[in-house]
């Protein structure tokens, strides 16, 4: 977070608002209503240390963020797919942690003056008119922004202090730091190297074998819990209903009955839809009496029974239902109707299986799997140690990080892992597991430096250190400036 803001300081005092000038008024807009808001304020989302997080800023910011998402898919980016990639708790991250280096600032006693703020609204372009600061073109901007010129304000005020101590705290890129990084990124090797592969070894793959392997792991491979149950299954009859039922349920529901546009429908328009939800009532009340009878074994003879098995693979229903069988008891049999695809169905629980170790026949399969994987993971590793200090293998040419095509037989992926990890080892002779399962033995023949300019370096040291930084400076600051966020599972 601090990186991105040391990147984009210029970009920092709300252009998250404005873009050239004009602003994109219909928008995504966090919503407070769907995610069971709970805290004390209406206004606040979270509170940081001695600092409110508000509403405005979480739309601000998620708003920020939902633009960047669907500039990434073309136009394309909606709310379901922003609630799927958690925009929201993105969005409250982002200001939690903006808010930790506010308490931060607010304890250096860092201040931004009036004419700060001043000076930066005189030097926003998407204020200007004829190259000069324009009060109108400003008030017109910030109305299609839906912001008041206190809250904008404000919002530079926050910006321009987050600035200055990001300014504070960053990081320096010494001199013999440069050197390090430049010396570690453009070091070149000259190797001797082998790959050795699942090929090269053989595996006992036995009945005897595996079930050796099952018995050692038979904990691993379980009989999920299953439910044995009776149930009734309350087929939707049609009831009859006064004008007098009708108007009452439109007159205490009208708020849901709405048309595309969000209006309330009227009686007429509305009248199938409270038909149905009358419906959709008298059957819940007619399938509760079945399940009361069902309880005292007082059930019509005409009503029939069905068995059927539930599990979580293994599920015809919905998981609610599931949810609610796992709860049952032999004490407790009973589940009350519970509605799936329009009809009501009643449970009760006869039997319960709980998980329990599968046979060797019913594991064998994923037990073979495991096995082959494992045993060619310690052969491979075996013969590695055996080989290590003895293998003739193919010399290379001098490589660095980029030379992932000069190392056959293995693919470009494989051997951008491989250099990876060999420009980190301090053994000449040595060896390295890639995914995959291939282990390539190596013997460093020679070594050297491919260039001497150190100045390049410094981005990369800044941001290596900005890196380290983030995540210790934003711990230390969460633990002394207490986080409580007002939204629900966030």
């Amino acid at each position: 977070m601090i990186t991105w803001m040391q990147r984009h300081r210029k970009y920092l005092i709300i252009t998250m608002w404005i873009s050239g000038g004009a602003f994109i008024a219909a928008g995504p807009m966090f919503a407070i209503g769907s995610s069971s808001f709970s805290g004390r304020s209406a206004d606040t989302v979270a509170t940081v240390g001695n600092i409110n997080v508000t509403v405005q800023q979480m739309n601000t910011v998620y708003r920020q963020i939902f633009n960047q998402y669907n500039q990434m898919f073309q136009g394309k980016f909606d709310e379901a797919q922003a609630k799927a990639f958690g925009l929201e708790q993105q969005a409250l991250r982002q200001l939690i942690n903006e808010t930790l280096l506010l308490n931060l600032a607010e304890e250096f006693k860092l201040r931004v003056s009036d004419e700060e703020v001043t000076d930066n609204l005189l030097n926003t372009d998407a204020f200007q008119k004829d190259g000069k600061f324009d009060k109108e073109t400003y008030e017109k901007v910030l109305k299609q922004a839906r912001l008041t010129m206190l809250q904008y304000e404000q919002d530079i005020r926050r910006a321009l202090l987050l600035q200055k101590i990001v300014l504070l705290i960053q990081p320096k890129a010494l001199p013999l730091e440069q050197e390090a990084l430049d010396t570690a990124m453009y070091v070149s090797d000259k190797v001797e190297y082998k790959v050795l592969d699942t090929s090269m070894i053989s595996i006992d793959a036995t009945d005897e074998a595996l079930k050796t392997y099952w018995e050692q792991h038979q904990l691993e491979y379980m009989r999920e819990p299953a439910f044995a149950l009776e149930m009734i299954e309350h087929t939707p009859i049609q009831g009859e209903f006064s004008e007098a039922d009708i108007e009452k349920t439109y007159a205490a529901n009208k708020h849901t009955y709405t048309n595309e546009k969000g209006e309330i429908k009227s009686l007429e328009e509305a009248k199938e839809a409270v038909l149905a939800d009358l419906n959709k009532e008298f059957n819940n009340k007619e399938a509760l009496r079945t399940y009361i009878a069902y309880k005292k074994s007082e059930l019509d003879a005409n009503i029939t029974t069905s068995a059927v098995t539930i599990s979580a693979s293994n599920n015809p229903y919905t998981q609610e239902v599931l949810t609610k069988v796992q709860k049952l008891t032999l004490e407790k049999p009973f589940m009350k109707p519970v509605e799936v695809d329009g009809k009501f169905l009643i449970f009760k629980l006869v039997k319960a299986t709980g998980a329990e170790p599968k046979s060797f026949e019913e594991a064998k399969a994923e037990a073979k799997t495991d096995y082959l994987t494992e045993q060619n993971k310690l052969q491979l590793q075996t013969l590695a140690k055996n080989s290590v200090e003895t293998f003739k293998g193919k010399a290379s040419d001098f490589l660095t990080r980029e030379s992932i095509s000069k190392l056959a037989p293995l693919s470009e992926v494989e051997a951008s892992e491989f250099l990876e990890q060999l420009m980190t080892k301090q053994t000449k002779r040595g060896y390295i597991e890639i995914k995959g399962g291939k282990i390539v033995l190596y013997n460093i023949l020679e070594q050297k430096l491919l260039r001497q300019d150190h100045n390049a370096q410094e981005r990369n040291v800044l941001r290596l250190k900005t890196s380290l930084m983030n995540d210790g400076l934003l711990k230390k600051l969460e633990a002394q400036y207490p986080v409580t966020s007002y939204l629900e599972g966030k």
